[in-house]
């Protein structure tokens, strides 16, 4: 019997726990109440306080542009570097690869081929990019105005089997793009794997953890209104500088690091050392991880079909590779992937070029096992260059007209033996 003057206390608030049910509870209602208040909260994703990254780079100067780039290149560090590393020979200086994504070398022999316009091409190859990226990249861009005209996807093997990757939601790329919530007719393909079906169950029923990024920019604009009009007249130290120190880097355009401005810079007629990536390219193809392949298989249709309807003609560049590189592959493996790649090619879905030519491409014009060395860069975007400007398709696409004389020498001469 409870002393007199004693109310009888209730069972939760003798409860050792009532702290933690009364935090899930809270919890359970926050989630509840943001869900129905703002089941689909947006903001623009280089917006969110996320690391700056080779994806919100490049997206910023993609937005920015006047008008949707004609060629966008696309693919991983094997089409980024050398399209980079020509860039600073062409122009003879140093170029800072976060701040210069077009390519003018590429637009310059374009142009020079007959084209009756300036020509834009934009390179938004990143590094470790998968084809479920590509993908992302392009459903998220390529529309409202800013799809390309042709989209220059430069692939290999890697780009659809890598052993660090167990489905498409394990990449940055993917991390970056899902906050532009395009993702929802794929989300059959992003949860390949139990892990990540698991996050996207969890995600769904945690509004607060999925939505943590647009709820920290949604609330900021409010917050720093109220604190600019609070500090509204005070004066400001004018000799205070907060500008972040900048570090020139070596060139290395793959680092995990911040992306940042001046960090790297990328020197004319550099001499790269031979570096042997061997073991790093042993654990991307540790298996042939056949589930992943067909997934990105189907994420690579997906791609096709979204720039069909946008009308971007595609043209796909099987990369050069050492000898070294595909003996390390999965047995069978390069042969399937050409095998998808000349199917769709058959089609008419895709131009393919092949430079994956070793009478073309030897040791000495790459810097590792996978890499273009500046040398071999030039080489690499000459001959790009003069297969596009052979195509067909492409030319059509961009206005490109020859004189008579050189029209019918391309005529005579029929398909490019790079085809």
């Amino acid at each position: 019997m409870p002393e007199q003057g004693q109310e009888k206390k209730s069972w939760l608030s003798t409860f050792p726990g009532r702290p933690v049910v009364c935090a899930l509870l809270l919890f359970v209602f926050i989630n509840v109440a943001l869900s129905a208040i703002k089941p689909n909260l947006q903001v623009k994703p280089t917006e969110l306080p996320v690391r700056l990254s080779w994806e919100w780079w490049r997206t910023k100067s993609y937005l920015s542009e006047p008008h949707a780039p004609d060629v966008v290149l696309m693919g991983s560090s094997l089409m980024m570097i050398p399209t980079s590393l020509v860039e600073a020979d062409f122009l003879n200086r140093n170029i800072d690869a976060v701040k210069h994504p077009h390519s003018t070398f590429l637009e310059t022999k374009l142009q020079d081929a007959g084209a009756q316009r300036n020509i834009s091409c934009f390179n938004f190859a990143l590094p470790g990019a998968m084809i479920s990226d590509q993908y992302l990249t392009a459903h998220s861009l390529f529309s409202s105005g800013k799809a390309p005209k042709v989209m220059l996807l430069g692939l290999t093997l890697r780009d659809f089997i890598d052993s660090g990757v167990d489905s498409a939601t394990s990449t940055p790329t993917y991390q970056f793009f899902r906050h532009f919530d395009k993702t929802s007719d794929v989300k059959h393909l992003l949860t390949v794997s139990p892990q990540a079906a698991a996050e996207a169950f969890y995600n769904n029923f945690n509004y607060l953890a999925d939505k943590r990024l647009e709820l920290q920019a949604y609330f900021a604009r409010p917050i720093t209104r109220a604190g600019q009009t609070a500090l509204a007249g005070i004066p400001v130290n004018s000799k205070f500088d907060a500008k972040e120190p900048q570090e020139k880097g070596d060139g290395n355009i793959l680092g995990n690091a911040t992306v940042t401005e001046g960090n790297f810079i990328l020197p004319p007629h550099r001499v790269l050392p031979w570096k042997d990536n061997t073991r790093e390219y042993k654990k991307r193809f540790a298996s042939a991880n056949e589930k992943l392949f067909a997934n990105q298989v189907d994420f690579f249709d997906k791609l096709l079909a979204d720039a069909k309807a946008n009308h971007v003609k595609v043209v796909v560049v099987n990369m050069p590779l050492t000898t070294k590189n595909l003996s390390l592959m999965p047995n069978g493996m390069y042969e399937r992937y050409m095998h998808e790649m000349v199917k769709r090619a058959k089609r008419g879905n895709i131009s393919l070029v092949d430079l994956n030519r070793h009478w073309v491409f030897k040791d000495s014009d790459f810097q590792d096992t996978a890499h273009l060395n500046t040398s071999g860069a030039l080489k690499f975007m000459e001959l790009l260059a003069m297969s596009l400007a052979k195509n067909e398709n492409v030319r059509e696409a961009l206005a490109i007209v020859s004189p008579p004389e050189q029209q019918t020498q391309t005529a005579a001469s029929g398909r490019s033996s790079l085809y």
